[in-house]
């Protein structure tokens, strides 16, 4: 049967070949595309996929894999909650700190598969409570060929994970020659925000002539540190509207205050009246510095007429260093959290100066102390590797095609922090903070405003890691080719098999697991298992432009019982210009290590909004921001009145809760039931619309319940599930205050939880595409659109016992997320225009986050256009000139028209108001990126 025009158009389309010529060829090369192991001619299956090409990726301007991927519209960018998307910008806290993943229709990293040509990649070797993903970070970009997306589940055709779409990464093959590549980006606002890279790739052996290739990648990647202080300036005005204090400094300092009265040694231009103040901005950080490197080898040998060897090695380097705000402390702190050697709740307190200590020139007891450690040295280094080595063989017989290889992968990451207090060593070199009017409390070995030694900070403030060691062995391997006919038709068949044996050991250093370091969690795992499947496919050409692609795979994992996954696809070209296509899947996600082996985590939940005390904190804050505003108060009085209505609301409101939680032997894996319908019309060998309606539904998730979900419902859980302070001692009200504002219940102080096939989601959309290819009389003009509208989004509430509001369009799930791309090549020279479009959501969650509805903004003086993430557009511009021999100069230029985001009054206020909202676009804006590329093999 001959190639369609519909067939051909897409392949011509994605690979940017002449469509005219190759149907005059006689025969196309056939391509596996992602989502099936039979290679086919025509490039466009049942199931919807997306192919980014290298010309494409270049013209993004994206210096790394996770840029470009993040740029996807069906992708995530949920920074809270159980399907939260990692980013090594913003995970500081995270376990997974240092390490980038990818989520697919907002169902989260461990609901996408990312391959590397076609085969799984180690996990991240820690996990982010408790998800397990790929880590982008050590993905050489400059290797890249094309990224196959598949927008729809997968699990018959690659297992576990594939619930909600495949990233496949596809690098450069038969590469000879030898190119240099540099660039730098920077933001036109802040020259402060740098990112540069520089790679080689060298390849030899043509594999016509010479029957081999080998192709090397090395590739660098280094970005600057940027803390708040040096861009706050830069922060739109309209993201402060209802924040306290915005920009003012703290008066928790060093050397610090009593009464705040500034103790001696205070910088005079640190003073505000009688009080010693700190730019808490300078360890606020924008941007963590982060240094990468990476090699890829990969090589190919003809053997004998018709088998060839593979081989590929990957090794990959990451560095991350945070840095972190010093510690905080006065008489008011108050610190929860476990001993993991005990699972006991400890408890740090502050205590103020005892009357006969030299600083407390007040003579009364307990003087009020505020106070930073900023000799503590805050900060967080993580570095991790990556690897993967692979090889075996390929080739055809009697007209199958067949290839197996076997290999090894794996990740280690270090975690490496300090800052925390050292339980012990604050006891032996400050005092023993649960014992009333020690006289020698800090006046010990630590000495307040510095001159501390090395030794004593160690001491104080020692290091404290957490150590993770991922590695998998794999061997597979299958078969593709006709397998007898239907009605006279041929049938292409696919069998394979893939076995793995994975383990996974986390641990942690001796002061973490002796719960010795104030306020900090910790993780431990050990686990191994063996798995394997074995797999079939089968496209069936039922009549002349009817086929049917059937697949099933069965999973077998140690822990339960075999996993069937089956696929149903049709393809069906009603005319030359119109194909019709649908299918219906069912995925899983096998349980990982973290959540089935031996694993004990002592964490922390946030933000958690107390139910029994925000209201009453809420109040207090507005009250103690009116009393700041009388005019008779000193400058001080004034501060400390702003300062204690930001802690008190953040802590009540958005507050963080120590948490238990442990591994589940009894897990079951997650299903999930996956529907895709749509068309792909090609009027034109030139022009291409297509649009597919997708529905998943995930059940039998695996997950604990969030701190939010366990508060809420506190009076209806077992006793021990939810534990709370005292109400002596308050760390909000004072005892007047309890009875005023009406506070009954103490301060949240600890969650314990299993991880549990609890709940489910079910999320439906639609993506759209264009693609258009035409000649001018200035040059080849191509058109591109990719968009995504998200219908529905459903979590079910086991606490509701039922189905919560439809997320589409509330706050983290826009309806509508879309780019337009117009490119024209010219000449030497390449131009491309990109607009980019992400539509506006309401600040409320799910039902349960009555804090953010519309009703609840109007009565806190909000209008609704301040309840409201807007739509956002930017505009992306590239340039490329290949003019010059062997020689390519590129110039992108994203947000061209320096627009600013749109204003996120939530994140602003989650953050207690005192600090600036995560959205870093709002300070770098514009960001040009110079590249050369010179060819000199």
């Amino acid at each position: 049967m001959q190639p369609s025009a519909i067939s051909l158009a897409v392949f011509a389309l994605s690979a940017g070949v002449d469509v005219a010529h190759a149907q005059e060829t006689t025969q196309l090369p056939k391509v596996e595309v992602t989502g099936s192991h039979i290679p086919r001619i025509e490039a466009e299956p049942s199931a919807p996929t997306v192919v980014i090409t290298r010309k494409e990726i270049q013209a993004t301007g994206l210096s790394s894999v996770k840029e470009v991927l993040d740029t996807l519209v069906g992708s995530s960018q949920l920074q809270t909650g159980s399907n939260r998307t990692v980013s090594d910008m913003t995970g500081s806290y995270s376990y997974a700190a240092g390490g980038s993943a990818v989520s697919l229709r907002h169902l989260g990293p461990q609901a996408t598969l990312v391959l590397l040509n076609s085969r799984r990649l180690s996990s991240f070797a820690m996990h982010d409570d408790p998800g397990m993903f790929t880590d982008l970070n050590t993905l050489p970009l400059d290797a890249v060929e094309r990224i196959e997306v598949l927008r729809s589940g997968a699990s018959a055709i690659y297992g576990s994970d594939a619930i909600a779409g495949v990233i496949n990464i596809i690098t450069r093959k038969d590469f000879r020659g030898a190119t240099l590549r540099a660039s730098q980006e920077r933001s036109t606002n802040s020259s402060d925000f740098r990112t540069s890279t520089v790679g080689l790739t060298a390849g030899v052996g043509d594999w016509v002539e010479d029957r081999f290739n080998v192709m090397l990648n090395v590739e660098l990647y280094r970005r600057s540190a940027v803390s708040w202080a040096d861009v706050l300036n830069d922060v739109n005005p309209e993201s402060t509207k209802y924040g306290f204090a915005v920009g003012s400094r703290s008066r928790w300092s060093n050397p610090g205050n009593i009464n705040g009265v500034a103790l001696a040694g205070c910088d005079p231009s640190a003073l505000e009246g009688p009080t010693c103040t700190y730019d808490k901005y300078q360890r606020l950080e924008a941007q963590p510095a982060s240094d990468r490197g990476s090699l890829f080898l990969t090589g190919r040998l003809a053997i004998q007429p018709g088998v060839e060897g593979f081989a590929e090695a990957l090794y990959g380097r990451s560095k991350t260093m945070y840095i972190l705000p010093d510690p905080a402390y006065d008489v008011e702190t108050v610190i929860p959290w476990y001993d993991p050697s005990t699972g006991q709740l400890k408890l740090f307190r502050g205590r103020g100066l005892p009357a006969g200590h030299p600083l407390n020139f007040t003579g009364q007891d307990e003087a009020p102390l505020t106070y930073r450690f900023s000799d503590a040295d805050s900060h967080i280094l993580v570095e991790s590797v990556a690897y993967r080595a692979l090889a075996g063989l390929r080739g055809t017989e009697r007209g199958y095609d067949w290839q197996g290889a076997l290999g090894l992968t794996g990740s280690t990451v270090r975690y490496g922090a300090r800052g925390g207090y050292s339980d012990s060593g604050f006891k032996s070199l400050i005092g023993d903070y649960n014992l009333a009017n020690d006289p020698q409390f800090f006046n010990r070995g630590y000495h307040i405003g510095g001159g501390n030694s090395a030794e004593v900070l160690n001491t104080l403030f020692p290091r404290y890691t957490q150590t993770g060691h991922m590695k998998q062995a794999f061997l597979d391997g299958r078969v593709s080719g006709p397998m007898g006919t239907f009605r006279g038709r041929p049938i292409d068949v696919a069998v394979g098999f893939d076995f793995r044996h994975e383990s996974l050991n986390v641990a942690a250093s001796d002061n973490l697991v002796n719960g010795d370091i104030v306020g900090w969690g910790m993780a431990q795992t050990r686990g191994s298992r063996n798995f394997g499947s074995v797999f079939s496919e089968a496209n069936v050409p039922l009549a002349e432009h009817l086929e049917l692609q059937a697949a099933a795979r069965v999973d077998k994992y140690q822990q339960f019982r075999a996993n069937v996954s089956p696929k149903l696809g049709l393809r069906f070209e009603a005319s030359r210009a119109l194909l019709l296509r649908g299918h219906v899947e069912s995925g899983f996600r096998a349980p990982n290590l973290v959540e089935s082996s031996n694993t004990t985590l002592y964490s922390f939940d946030s933000p958690v909004s107390d139910p029994k005390r925000c209201e009453q904190a809420a109040r207090l804050a507005s009250d103690l921001a009116t009393q700041a505003e009388n005019p008779a108060l000193t400058d001080a009085a004034r501060a400390a009145l702003v300062t204690r209505a930001l802690v008190v609301q953040s802590l009540e409101c958005a507050g963080s809760v120590p948490a238990i939680r442990n591994s589940n032997p009894g897990l079951q894996p997650e299903k999930s039931l996956g529907k895709t319908v749509g068309l792909v019309f090609s009027p034109s060998e030139r022009f291409l619309v297509e649009a597919d309606y997708w529905r998943i539904v995930r059940r039998n998730e695996i997950g604990s319940s969030s701190g939010q979900s366990l508060v809420n419902a506190e009076d209806t859980l077992a006793a021990g599930r939810v534990t709370r302070l005292p109400l002596l001692g308050d760390r909000s009200f004072t005892a007047d205050e309890q009875a005023a504002y009406g506070v009954t219940a103490g301060a949240l102080s600890g969650i314990n939880s299993q991880y549990e096939n609890t709940t489910k989601t079910a999320a439906a959309g639609v993506d759209f595409g264009v693609r258009s290819r035409m000649p001018t009389g200035w040059g080849v003009v191509t058109t591109s659109l990719q968009a995504s509208y998200l219908s529905d989004f459903y979590q079910y509430s086991t606490f509701r016992g039922g189905w919560g509001d439809n997320l589409a369009g509330r706050y983290g799930y826009p309806r509508w997320r879309a780019h337009l791309t117009t490119g024209l090549d010219t000449g030497g020279f390449q131009h491309a225009l990109r607009l980019n479009f992400t539509g506006r959501t309401k600040l409320q969650g799910d039902f349960y986050d009555v804090g953010w509805s519309d009703q609840d903004c109007l009565d806190s003086g909000w209008s609704l256009g301040d309840c409201r993430v807007r739509r956002s557009f930017t505009l992306d511009y590239a340039l490329g000139y290949t003019g010059v021999q062997d020689l390519t100069i590129s110039l992108s230029v994203r947000n061209l028209l320096n627009t600013r985001p749109p204003v996120d009054q939530r994140a602003f206020y989650e953050l207690g108001g005192s600090a600036i909202p995560q959205n870093l676009a709002d300070v770098y804006r514009r960001t040009v990126r110079v590249s050369l590329e010179y060819k000199f093999l």
